[in-house]
């Protein structure tokens, strides 16, 4: 099961249905003639502002019962024999199954937390309700929301309305900026000096936030060595955050991006100048707000073993004074 999912969803109509007979079972009554015609929410207006109210409140307290990494209290608004369902098609069925599921989620990302947007709320009848909204789940401080569409079957049992059937459904994928939002602490002038060379990187915004681009410069023993762009951006077909770079000296390299809590693995493929396929994993630190190390490890060119190089502390560079 997608652990970050919030599984706060609706069933189908197949469900409602069996919601409803079931409601009528419990409180004592006999099961319609497949031929009766259905029973209908009372149409009050003040009526169905209070159950809106109160589906609402129960759509609020699992937001505060998420964002307080309480199981218990999550599980508690379900029915005992509810069924969660996440978009991927991944059921969970009952009660103490559910609190373990949030449970694993939970320990999993600890500082997960959750927005929940009800969109509408309809009555089928006066006990069944069919909520639909959308959620926004953020696993971890600097790291893009994961949004789905929800819906939820609520049922009313000795006046308190409860989750009976939870669906996520797909949801739109986050937005390129969104992503590259987890690297836009690189943005500034950083340096790396060395006795043997002096490296000065700059990171900027593109205009509509598409793209992270930097400048860099190499010198050695004060005269310029190679310089260079790169360009970061996120590749919606493969999902992964990417970039390419292009050297003064006629070679470049593209590179895929994987986030491992404060580090970024970059996975490295390219050519030199003299046409030698070249590949490496480049490792980047963030170590403290002006502070990261990068290293480069398993590296080849034209098919020999290259040493690994670093790790290399780099620092931002001071605002020069006014």
């Amino acid at each position: 099961m997608r652990r970050s999912v919030t599984i706060l969803g609706w069933a189908i109509e197949a469900m409602i249905l069996a919601a409803v007979t079931a409601q009528g079972a419990a409180e004592g009554e006999a099961p319609a003639e497949k031929s009766a015609p259905a029973a209908q929410a009372p149409t009050s207006p003040a009526w169905q502002q209070a159950e809106e109210r109160a589906i609402r409140a129960v759509a609020e307290a699992f937001a505060k019962g998420y964002n307080a990494h309480d199981a218990k209290a999550v599980a508690a608004l379900f029915t005992a024999d509810a069924e969660a369902v996440d978009e991927e098609g991944n059921a969970t069925q009952g009660r103490a199954a559910i609190e373990q599921v949030f449970a694993g989620i939970f320990a999993e990302n600890p500082k997960t937390r959750i927005e929940v947007s009800v969109g509408s709320i309809r009555f089928p009848s006066p006990t069944v309700a069919i909520e639909d909204g959308s959620s926004s789940v953020i696993r971890a401080p600097n790291e893009p929301a994961e949004r789905n569409r929800y819906m939820v079957v609520h049922v009313k049992q000795g006046g308190t309305w409860r989750m009976a059937s939870a669906r996520d459904l797909p949801g739109e994928p986050p937005l390129a900026e969104e992503q590259l939002k987890q690297l836009g602490w690189l943005v500034g002038d950083w340096v790396d000096e060395s006795p043997e060379s002096l490296i000065i990187t700059s990171y900027r915004w593109t205009e509509n936030h598409h793209y992270l681009v930097s400048d860099f410069t190499v010198q050695i023993g004060g005269r310029p060595a190679m310089t260079g762009s790169q360009r970061i951006g996120w590749d919606p077909l493969a999902k992964k955050l990417r970039s390419w770079v292009f050297d003064s000296e006629g070679g470049f390299v593209e590179g895929t991006w994987t986030r491992d809590g404060q580090r970024w693995l970059v996975k490295t493929t390219g050519v030199t100048r003299d046409g030698k396929p070249a590949s490496a994993t480049n490792v980047t630190t963030r170590v403290a707000k002006d502070r990261m190390t990068w290293e480069s490890r398993d590296r080849s060119v034209g098919g020999d073993v290259m040493p690994n190089i670093g790790p290399v502390t780099i620092v931002r560079k001071p605002p020069q004074a006014k």
